[in-house]
């Protein structure tokens, strides 16, 4: 993504806006940006917010920036911390983590303005978090206050918001023609009621507000992170996951990023523990080592990545699969095209089969 925002930045007369789409899925997006030109995208393994978008702004591939899903350790540390709120969680007494969870890099936003640009990022929910994660992930953005004082979940007003938002960025005079960034999460709805017809609607929104800033001189892509699958976990997988997510076969608790999780065994349990978890699973999920992962093409087995990630990893086949939040009536992170094929859509942009 860094080189598609650069090229289509470079031929932008105005300027350039990425609508950056959490939670959209490529066959949805299809139908729904009538006026886009669209392709599919491949997602980051795991298919989840933290690893995609950094990837997505930094170029990185998740091997190299240690994203490795929501919660997962950081180097020789005896707890897990989840990524975002910076929580950690043990089975016991912990001290802090003293290595980094990441490695952030430039930036697409660093490259626009070291190319004398300027970079705005727009998203009310990423300019109220903190910590590793969104440090790298805006490094070099001038992120726009919100004047939003609450955040209201429903698609239809995440995306009245982000546009008006972004139209106020767009009204602006510039001395250069600048890289507009903003955020749509659509995410939280889709978690909780799928792709409905106020999720279509909010699309449709969208849609007409690119069009016309395309209509204006503006270009405009828009991408997203991951899609989403229905969810509906069995009692008794969840009851075998904590039983063996626990003081008796693990070192710590488990991590990982919804329907891709893992364990981390006490040493010398690992096939023991993985046999025992492929058992209880059974046709409900696929469990590898990080060997296999990297054997497959999904995640290359770097020191990075042995650092942060279990032994044991469980990647779902069903919507049976025990995913952390067993509230969720949708879920990603896992290896199906609804999970991993999202759209690139582009409104008075080249997309790359144009040149």
């Amino acid at each position: 993504m860094p080189e598609v925002v650069e090229r289509c930045l470079s031929n932008a007369p105005r300027g350039l806006c990425v609508l950056a789409i959490d939670g959209l899925s490529y066959g949805v997006a299809e139908g729904a940006l009538a006026h886009a030109r669209t392709r599919p995208l491949r997602s980051t393994f795991p298919s989840t917010s933290t690893t995609a978008w950094l990837t997505a702004v930094t170029g990185a591939d998740p091997s190299r920036h240690g994203a490795l899903g929501m919660v997962y350790r950081a180097p020789d540390a005896d707890c897990v911390t989840h990524l975002i709120t910076g929580e950690t969680y043990a089975f016991g007494p912990c001290p802090p983590p003293k290595n980094p969870l990441l490695h952030g890099g430039p930036t697409l936003f660093d490259r626009a303005v070291a190319a004398g640009g300027a970079a705005f990022v727009v998203g009310a929910e990423l300019e109220r978090l903190t910590g590793e994660w969104a440090a790298a992930l805006l490094h070099g953005a001038r992120v726009v206050p919100s004047s939003a004082a609450e955040l209201d979940p429903d698609p239809v007003a995440v995306v009245e918001r982000t546009v008006r938002e972004v139209e106020a960025v767009l009204a602006d005079s510039h001395e250069v023609p600048p890289l507009v960034w903003a955020y749509v999460n659509l995410d939280d709805h889709i978690h909780l009621a799928g792709y409905d017809d106020r999720l279509h609607a909010s699309l449709r929104l969208l849609d007409t507000a690119a069009s016309r800033w395309a209509d204006a001189g503006w270009s405009v892509l828009a991408h997203a992170d991951h899609g989403q699958v229905p969810v509906a976990p069995k009692a008794e997988l969840l009851d075998a996951w904590a039983r063996l997510d626990s003081p008796a076969h693990c070192r710590m608790p488990g991590g990982g990023a919804g329907r891709v999780r893992w364990m981390y065994p006490l040493p010398g349990h690992e096939r023991e523990l993985a046999a025992a978890l492929s058992d209880a699973l059974g046709d409900h999920a696929l469990v590898l080592t990080p060997d296999d992962l990297a054997e497959r093409g999904l995640l290359a087995a770097t020191p990075v990545v042995r650092e942060r990630i279990g032994a044991v990893v469980a990647l779902a086949t069903s919507a049976a699969f025990p995913v952390p939040d067993p509230t969720v009536a949708w879920e990603h992170g896992s290896l199906s095209d609804d999970e991993m094929f999202v759209p690139l859509a582009a409104w008075n942009a080249p997309l790359a089969q144009d040149s």
